[in-house]
């Protein structure tokens, strides 16, 4: 319950210092609004490793990985996000699951146009900053669930920060 009431103020922080903190503070860190579905409401969700990754799927690409083994279990437990290209903000992969990783609620929007499958619409914007990222989504799932969220999170150690 501590970190839910902390976490805006971290994010706040961390956005207009234009950097993550260099205290004990979380390497990745969401809120996640969703209205509609079966679990409209705000979500938060921290996690101690690093969470973003530069040129994951090609040069100037994004992926966003966050895994919330400590916070509450019927809550948001991971996102995952992969943007091809921050200059065509529309085509992300963007995945949820709230509680169990088997049998809990996912969510997806898939906007890439090699994607088999597309699901839903949005839009991706990524303000990176030396050492990380602020990464903010808008979307609609296929099934009318809208999607907000603010993702602050570090570059992986392999990225380093120095690009």
């Amino acid at each position: 319950m501590r970190n839910r009431r902390l976490l805006p103020g971290l994010l706040a922080l961390a956005h207009l210092a234009g950097c993550r903190a260099a205290t004990a503070g979380p390497a990745a860190a969401v809120r996640l609004e969703l209205a509609g579905g079966s679990n409209p409401g705000v979500y938060q969700a921290t996690a101690d490793q690093p969470g973003c990754t530069r040129d994951l799927v090609g040069p100037g690409s994004w992926g966003v990985q966050l895994t919330d083994w400590k916070g509450p279990k019927a809550g948001l437990r991971s996102l995952q996000l992969v943007v091809p290209s921050p200059a065509r903000q529309d085509q992300f992969y963007l995945g949820l699951v709230f509680g169990d990783f088997f049998t809990g609620i996912a969510r997806e929007v898939e906007t890439r146009p090699a994607s088999p499958r597309p699901k839903g619409r949005g839009r991706v914007l990524i303000e990176p900053y030396p050492g990380g990222a602020t990464v903010r989504v808008t979307g609609v799932t296929q099934d009318s669930v809208a999607i907000t969220a603010t993702i602050a999170c570090t570059l992986t150690q392999e990225q380093g920060g120095s690009r």
